[in-house]
């Protein structure tokens, strides 16, 4: 059984990218950039914290439930790949912590041997971290261990295994095919799976299923990438995961957040994937000798990184969705996000970015932090928006619960990200998504028109739109209260030293008042901000409030 090699074969693609003259645009710039400071370090210090913090969870076998969801997803063989990385590394060389982790890895292989008679029905998700933490454990665990792991290995039937085998229509298929690529025992079922699921992919290169989630975009390009890392030769996936790469280092926020919308967003293993894809890409045009697409995907992984390092517990476990709740609310959860599961899967994905990762490559400006503009992906009904820092996320019809049309997100560089539109639950008048036109696209402004107007740049962002306007205020983020201060014309938020001001431009006449009613939201809870008009269309500001103290 021989995990399959990293090789120096190419990624990057030879045809020319649908947004190549806005990715030129950003290359070409000679904007200054703050560098964030991180290395390939950060990665492991991260994972080392998580480990210690839910190590006590581990049963007698090795799984490790979780404290309050007692389901069993597939958190143990994501801790098996940690702590073997983290022996690798030298990082925590603790015998006992070593032990912990084998033991994680023997659970792990009595699931996959167990296939579907396995209570769950997780175990599609097992096999691709299982082989990770092999390759690590082969450097540290002893021979017969070793041994017992592969010839259960060897034993391993998909058809018996896997729910997703072969014609799953979600990327369930593509996890368990990304496991068994590194299996390397049965290469027929993978080109097969991998077959399949072409149809899933946008001309963007992104991973598009029911609902259109960011989240499972990034998720399915984590193991379609990881799998061409390691040798697939498979030119429509080259070529797609390439595109995708650079769509969603485009339409990453400032604040190194990908897009929200759907399912799973806002969950922090969503940073953690984009971080593994775009060490990956960093590390192929290094190698290229093309040092400014190298120093945007070096820039894009840290700028993840950082995300997700505001987003850790005092334990040293994560807040797995962005709000500051106690974990046994499950605040803004799934009903599948489990504590324990979840931040494990962060950790296996920021071991797979660390392996991946090249200190050599400097950062050079991203997308993110140069931005000039405005990107229509029409599969997700999105148009993500920026310029010189202010960041949009608009919706052009909306997805039932989650999503409203209209403007979602709004991410202003020396903001607060999650105050104001950061989800878009709460809306005035239905917005009606007209006909969509840029009406202006450099470095310093964009606008676009798409039902509402909507203008970016240094100062922040302006809305043109019809009455009556909700904007809404994020209240209370499990933690701590926001202190809001309302205007005759103006609201200001702030929190945690940060903050939004967001201001009437015109009519003149108009009135501002809070609702008084909070509203459960993912990052926490909402109160919506009414501004009445008497029927006049309404142009509203919002631009970042920065304290010295700002965390």
């Amino acid at each position: 059984m021989m995990l399959a090699a990293i090789i120096a074969a190419s990624l990057i693609s030879t045809e020319e990218h649908p947004l190549q003259p806005k990715i030129d645009r950003v290359l070409a710039t000679k904007q200054e950039i703050q560098p964030t400071g991180l290395t390939r370090a950060d990665y492991l210090k991260v994972v080392a914290g998580q480990v210690r913090a839910l190590r006590k969870y581990q049963t007698p076998d090795g799984n490790l439930p979780d404290p309050v969801n007692p389901r069993t997803q597939f958190s143990a063989p994501c801790y098996a790949h940690s702590v073997a990385t983290l022996a690798t590394s030298g990082v925590d060389t603790d015998p006992q912590l070593l032990e912990s982790g084998m033991r994680a890895m023997d659970f792990s292989l009595n699931v996959l041997t167990q296939g579907l008679s396995f209570p769950t029905g997780h175990q599609d998700f097992y096999i691709y971290p299982v082989m990770l933490a092999l390759e690590q454990f082969e450097k540290v665990a002893p021979k017969e261990r070793l041994a017992g792991w592969r010839k259960q290995l060897a034993a391993v039937d998909p058809k018996k295994t896997y729910h997703a085998y072969g014609g799953h229509v979600n990327n369930w298929t593509l996890v368990n095919a990304g496991g068994e690529f590194l299996r390397g025992a049965d290469p027929a079922y993978v080109e097969r799976a991998l077959k399949i699921q072409q149809w899933h992919m946008t001309p963007l290169g992104l991973y598009l299923e029911h609902g259109a989630p960011f989240a499972y975009d990034g998720f399915s390009r984590y193991f379609l990438t990881g799998m061409l890392r390691r040798g697939l030769q498979n030119d429509f996936y080259r070529d797609a995961c390439w595109k995708g790469a650079w769509t969603s280092l485009m339409i990453q926020s400032p604040f190194g957040e990908m897009p929200t919308g759907y399912r799973s967003a806002q969950h922090i293993w969503n940073e953690a994937e984009l971080a593994n894809v775009y060490e990956i890409y960093a590390a192929e045009y290094a190698k290229a000798g093309r040092k400014a697409e190298a120093g945007a995907f070096k820039r894009g992984a840290r700028l993840a990184l950082a995300s997700l390092r505001q987003w850790i517990r005092p334990d040293g476990s994560g807040y797995i969705v962005k709000n500051r709740f106690p974990i046994e609310a499950q605040h803004g959860y799934e009903g599948y996000s489990i504590h324990v599961n979840y931040n494990m899967l962060a950790c296996s994905m920021l071991c797979a970015a660390w392996l991946y990762a090249d200190d050599s490559v400097e950062e050079k400006p991203a997308p993110a932090d140069v931005g000039g503009f405005v990107i229509r992906i029409p599969e997700f009904e999105m148009i993500v928006a920026n310029a010189a820092g202010s960041y949009v996320q608009y919706m052009t019809k909306g997805n039932g619960n989650y999503n409203p049309a209209g403007l979602i997100r709004v991410h202003l560089r020396e903001g607060q990200p999650q105050l104001g539109y950061s989800d878009g639950i709460l809306r005035g008048a239905p917005v009606e998504a007209g006909p969509f036109e840029v009406l202006e696209e450099s470095p310093q402004q964009v606008r676009f028109k798409c039902g509402e107007t909507v203008t970016l740049n240094v100062r922040g962002v302006t809305v043109t739109t019809k009455p009556p306007v909700c904007f809404p205020m994020l209240v209370f983020n499990g933690q701590e209260e926001t202190t809001v201060t309302l205007g005759d014309r103006s609201a200001t938020l702030e929190l945690c030293g940060r903050g939004i001001r967001f201001e009437v431009v015109s009519p003149s006449a108009v009135t501002l008042r809070r609702s008084g009613q909070r509203v459960a939201h993912r990052n926490g809870t909402v109160e919506a901000l009414i501004v009445e008009s008497n029927g006049q269309e309404v142009v509203y500001s919002l631009t970042p409030i920065k304290k010295e103290s700002a965390r």
